[in-house]
């Protein structure tokens, strides 16, 4: 399959990049990893004669680091970079779960964080265990550089507050202490497919009762989100698989309330239901 015609830059720095998709009277697309830009051009979804500005040589937006405001992330970190991180495994354990789980190992290799996220699906699985860490993205013009919280960023599917004049560069996630954390992801076959649903879990304990829950899901609803509704019956509460069972089932109704109904409803309400106690029950220790 042929690729439609587009012209091609690869700049050289943070500086020139921000200054190709500002000054291009076209339409204009980063390229990150590719493995949505290029699927998009294969399917002639992306306007001929575009420009293409390639960002693999920036590297000051690869990379992670430890702070005293948390982890920063160069949105170029690619998902195999993150996976293998000793600082991703001990500080957002979450996210190097979801990055081990992207795609193939190609596309681990070549897929990178920032453009996971600007894509913007609803299967991405690195949105949930960013909106759990209440990731903030950097995000830069020509002109500014402005903060954003994720969750704000995204307007809905394959749709965000991000200009065709910005890039976003980096994460910044506030460090989380004592939490523990769950991870559920349903897939139709056992590798290579996309999230039918995610459950990303973090809670906080004192003894055995809940102080904090975080609690967020993707695939199920139109944009990735918090379950705020189920975060707040279960703090206070103390732990218990019954506790996590009605806590799966209440997930279930209110990803239900914010979708509406569908015709997968009958199937995701009760399998997220399930995946939900079984997240809260591996953050729990049961």
């Amino acid at each position: 399959m042929h690729l439609p015609a587009f012209q091609y830059k690869r700049p050289g720095t943070l500086r020139e990049a921000l200054e190709l998709l500002s000054l291009s009277r076209g339409p204009v697309f980063p390229l990150a990893g590719g493995t949505d830009l290029v699927v998009q051009l294969r399917k002639k979804s992306v306007a001929q004669e575009s420009l293409l500005v390639d960002l693999g040589n920036l590297t000051e937006l690869r990379g992670v680091q430890l702070d005293s405001n948390g982890l920063q992330i160069g949105a170029l970190t690619t998902h195999a970079q993150l996976a293998a991180a000793p600082l991703i495994q001990t500080e957002a354990p979450l996210l190097a779960w979801a990055c081990a789980r992207v795609g193939t190992p190609q596309t681990r290799a070549r897929g990178t964080l920032g453009g996971n996220v600007v894509h913007a699906s609803p299967a991405a699985d690195t949105i949930p265990p960013l909106l759990v860490h209440e990731a903030i993205l950097v995000i830069c013009s020509p002109q500014a550089k402005r903060r954003s919280a994720l969750d704000r960023f995204l307007l809905g599917p394959y749709r965000t507050t991000k200009r065709t004049d910005e890039l976003l560069v980096a994460f910044s996630l506030p460090k989380l202490t004592n939490f523990r954390y769950g991870y559920q992801r349903l897939i139709r076959r056992q590798a290579v497919g996309i999230a039918r649903i995610i459950v990303a879990v973090a809670l906080r304990f004192e003894g055995r009762t809940i102080c904090e829950a975080r609690l967020a899901c993707g695939a199920v609803t139109p944009v990735a989100c918090r379950l705020a509704g189920v975060e707040e019956w279960l703090r206070g509460k103390e732990a218990t698989p019954s506790l996590f069972q009605e806590a799966g089932e209440r997930a279930g109704r209110e990803a239900i309330a914010r979708s509406g109904p569908r015709w997968s409803t009958p199937y995701k309400q009760p399998v997220l239901a399930s995946l939900v106690r079984r997240a809260l029950q591996q953050a729990g220790g049961f």
